[in-house]
């Protein structure tokens, strides 16, 4: 244990004198390391969660007092608000649209790291009621609580949005079960967009979801609700990838099933990326992944024919409507991503009726964490991103 704990405290040592790193920091302690503002905001939802947000309110050159348009950026599964920060000042999209004058909230789903909290339930002791969500509940509580909550706080009637991975499946369940939601959106950016599924590229994701009946029915009678050993794949990413002689291993850990590409990813940053990823979640919400890649249909949890007649009224989950989305939806998607293919992201971009533009990242090799952390997103992604938002 005393030679783990060395290693531990070595390791984060070394990974801040050879790189000068975020390693081991909360996405505060990064914001706030790098000069920038920050805030902490605490917004309960309509069922009880309460969530965690930071808002960055300006960049770190213009402290200017004037109103600033609100961008709200929403993370993906197993993940945090420090997605958005990771990479540091003129990297990460946080950063970036700060200093591009936006007033920048960064969003932590219910049940993430950050997130454990619940006006009656705890994590810990209630593990079976606190994680009894998925995505859906995420895109049908969370988001709209943290909408309303910024824009009451600001006055405003409207802010811009942007989500990766599991962010834009939860803004998918949002615009379409609470189309009212539609006119506060000034532009939806969809980066990775995860609804339509049914196809992924890496195979051994489809065969793996095939079976997610039977792996569901195994971790519900373990009793395991939340995702497992979170922490410790936290404290060895950030502690064993330090070591450039384990780089190879490390990224291979962290990119195979999202599609390999060895040219845009910086082994060194590994550690920073690892000490909040993976961050806490549902079993249900993997497990709700797992049935719309089975059945190829972007739909609503699946909880059994029985069930299903009296949640829904049907025996099989009713699909998401995606045209009552009238808010503007502007996609970015890559040739490269495992989970995505481009046939699925295509379905999707047709059945939503307000598409403000498509975008295909012009490198082949891109893949689902590169739109985070490529080493030359900024040129290959984000330049057009804020050049479109900019539009609305």
């Amino acid at each position: 244990m005393i030679r783990f704990a060395h290693v531990i405290v070595f390791s984060t040592f070394l990974s801040t004198w050879v790189i000068g790193s975020d390693v081991g920091l909360t996405p505060v302690q990064m914001i706030e390391g790098h000069g920038y503002p920050s805030e902490t905001h605490y917004i309960k939802t309509e069922d009880g969660y309460i969530l965690t947000y930071y808002r960055i309110p300006h960049g770190i050159v213009d402290d200017s007092t004037s109103p600033r348009p609100t961008v709200l950026l929403q993370h993906g599964f197993i993940s945090s608000a420090a997605d958005y920060v990771n990479m540091g000042p003129g990297r990460s999209l946080g950063y970036i649209l700060a200093d591009a004058g936006y007033d920048v909230w960064l969003g932590n789903a219910r049940g993430n790291t950050f997130s454990r909290n619940h006006t009656i339930w705890s994590p810990d002791f209630n593990k079976n009621l606190f994680f009894d969500f998925s995505w859906h509940e995420i895109g049908y509580y969370d988001y709209p609580a943290a909408i309303d909550y910024i824009l009451n706080l600001k006055g405003d009637d409207s802010l811009y949005y942007v989500g990766h991975s599991q962010g834009t499946t939860s803004f998918l369940v949002l615009a379409s079960t609470r189309p009212e939601y539609n006119k506060k959106i000034k532009l939806a950016t969809l980066l990775a967009p995860a609804g339509h599924m049914g196809n992924p590229p890496n195979a051994a994701v489809k065969e793996y979801c095939m079976l997610i009946d039977e792996y569901a029915a195994t971790w519900a009678a373990s009793l395991i609700f939340e995702i497992p050993n979170t922490e410790a794949a936290r404290i060895w990413g950030s502690t064993t990838c330090v070591l450039p002689v384990n780089y190879a291993d490390c990224a291979a850990v962290y990119y195979t099933t999202m599609g390999i590409d060895i040219t845009e990813v910086e082994p060194e940053m590994l550690p920073v990326i690892a000490t909040n990823a993976p961050a806490d979640a549902a079993i249900k919400e993997l497990v709700h992944y797992g049935q719309i890649i089975k059945t190829g249909n972007f739909a609503k949890f699946d909880y059994g024919m029985m069930t299903n007649l009296m949640v829904y009224g049907s025996m099989t989950p009713p699909l998401y409507d995606l045209s009552k989305i009238t808010a503007p939806v502007a996609f970015y998607y890559a040739t490269n991503d495992g989970l995505l293919s481009i046939e699925d992201v295509k379905q999707t971009i047709s059945e939503v009726s307000n598409v403000a533009g498509e975008y295909l990242v012009p490198l082949d090799a891109f893949n689902h964490y590169d739109f985070l952390f490529a080493k030359d997103v900024v040129e290959l992604l984000y330049n057009e991103v804020v050049a479109t938002i900019k539009k609305f």
